[in-house]
């Protein structure tokens, strides 16, 4: 695993680019130094700054290596001391995965949700109203019933898989 800032850095060297160069290559969209916080992993790119950055670097969104990257911003929480109360969207970020209500299954990269089937990419906050299961560490770590419901904290479940 390595930091999405650690990838991007060795695009922009791969290409030869200067911060400058690959700022001026996304059309004034992406600051120098916004590119710079990236690269230092000082902070998290949106998933347009990501969609920019990868077409000025000649890739897309599928070519990305998103199982290698590390886009949380914290270590993964101990999910072993949950009691039953609201699980808000800043704890999302470091889940593994989530279950919506349509049935589609998300898999997380701190801020980015790439959907297992169809490798949509969404941003977490465009599906927390929607999420019915967040999964982490192969456990059940939230749940709603109803998609009216708060999210919730459950208690510790493993995952069995068949």
């Amino acid at each position: 695993m390595y930091r999405f800032g650690e990838w991007l850095r060795r695009e922009r060297l791969e290409h030869g680019w200067s911060q400058v160069e690959l700022a001026e290559r996304t059309y004034g969209e992406v600051s120098q130094a916004a590119i710079s916080a990236y690269e230092r992993n000082r902070s998290l790119p949106s998933l347009m700054d990501i969609h920019v950055l990868a077409t000025a670097c000649d890739q897309t969104l599928g070519s990305i290596p998103w199982d290698d990257l590390d886009l949380r911003t914290e270590k993964k929480r101990n999910w072993s001391n949950l009691t039953q109360e609201r699980f808000d969207l800043a704890e999302l970020a470091l889940a593994d995965s989530i279950r919506t209500f349509d049935g589609k299954t998300y898999q997380l990269h701190g801020r980015i949700a790439i959907e297992r089937d169809s490798q949509e990419t969404r941003e977490i906050a465009q599906l927390y109203y929607r999420i019915r299961t967040v999964v982490g560490e192969d456990q059940v770590i939230a749940k709603r019933k109803h998609p009216s419901d708060e999210l919730i904290h459950v208690s510790r479940r493993r995952l069995v898989h068949h």
